[in-house]
């Protein structure tokens, strides 16, 4: 698998990965998921968009936001295709060496509070829960993982 950045030509095969990741989940928040609906010219503008591809194939989008005080994993998507393959976890190990790069100690990120096997993979990966944050159409939980 390899990682490389996002351009703009890669849009379009972003845009369909991240909903085929990402709908399923709105069933269990009942709300649309936030990296579905977003502009991904903005958000590829204002962050950093990497992709792990293998074989010609897209396995994973990931997104990540830095400010000069705190580095955000903003979106992470698995192709279903790629299911149990390690995307994930290849792009979470990512995360934190990009974080370390770039001068940061900590990795943040949120997701919606119903996704509980989420909640738990991140958990399981060392992140803690930091507060929640309530938005008018949904409750957001925050997690922070040290890298110290």
């Amino acid at each position: 698998m390899a990682l490389r950045r996002a351009s703009a030509e890669d849009i379009p095969a972003i845009v369909a990965l991240t909903e085929a990741a990402y709908l399923p989940n709105e069933s269990i928040i009942g709300v649309p998921s936030l990296p579905r609906i977003a502009d991904y010219h903005a958000v590829l503008a204002e962050h950093e968009i990497w992709l792990a591809e293998s074989d010609e194939a897209l396995d994973g989008v990931l997104v990540l936001a830095e400010e000069p005080a705190k580095f955000t994993l903003w979106s992470i998507a698995v192709s279903p295709a790629a299911t149990g393959k390690k995307v994930g976890s290849t792009l979470m190990d990512f995360t934190e060496e990009r974080a370390r790069a770039l001068g940061h100690d900590a990795v943040h990120l949120y997701t919606h509070v119903k996704l509980a096997d989420r909640i738990g993979w991140y958990e399981r990966l060392g992140y803690q829960i930091t507060h929640y944050e309530d938005l008018p159409d949904r409750r957001l939980i925050h997690m922070r993982k040290s890298l110290r």
